[in-house]
């Protein structure tokens, strides 16, 4: 692996993007209050976090290129991983959380929205669900990952 850093985990997590270090500070403070343990919540910043998204495959060899192409013609929500990683290049916070059932995910996103996250998508086991969209700048995608 080029970053040294396991790759991310989505399943079972609400993804989310906070624009400023203030907001996710937040977010992280709001999630425990929320009830969610420490080990439940991850908040990925920077380049090298980018990096362990590789929502192309880029950066983990030809295998893993060739998984990620074979999940594109085959998942729909792939393309909101490209977003997630050119977030974190832009220098904003992602932040994850696993919540496995409905209600622990109705937490997560009130928590994550009254700290101003935007951009939230569930990953679950076998479907995905979009719960927010995009707010603000839009960012640099490659035209053929956009919609």
């Amino acid at each position: 692996m080029a970053s040294g850093r396991r790759p991310i985990a989505t399943m079972n997590r609400l993804l989310a993007v906070l624009d400023t270090p203030e907001a996710a500070t937040a977010a992280i403070r709001a999630l425990g209050r929320a009830g969610f343990p420490s080990e439940a919540v991850v908040a990925l910043r920077g380049d090298a976090d980018a990096d362990r998204i590789d929502s192309r495959g880029f950066v983990r060899g030809r295998w893993r290129r060739a998984w990620r192409i074979l999940q594109f013609t085959q998942t729909d929500q792939m393309v909101d991983l490209a977003v997630y990683e050119a977030a974190l290049r832009d220098g904003r916070t992602v932040v994850l959380v696993h919540a496995r059932r409905p209600e622990d995910r109705d937490r997560a996103q009130r928590a994550l929205e009254a700290a101003g996250a935007h951009f939230m998508n569930f990953f679950g086991r076998i479907a995905t669900e979009d719960i927010a969209r995009w707010r603000g700048e839009e960012l640099t995608i490659p035209k053929h990952l956009l919609r």
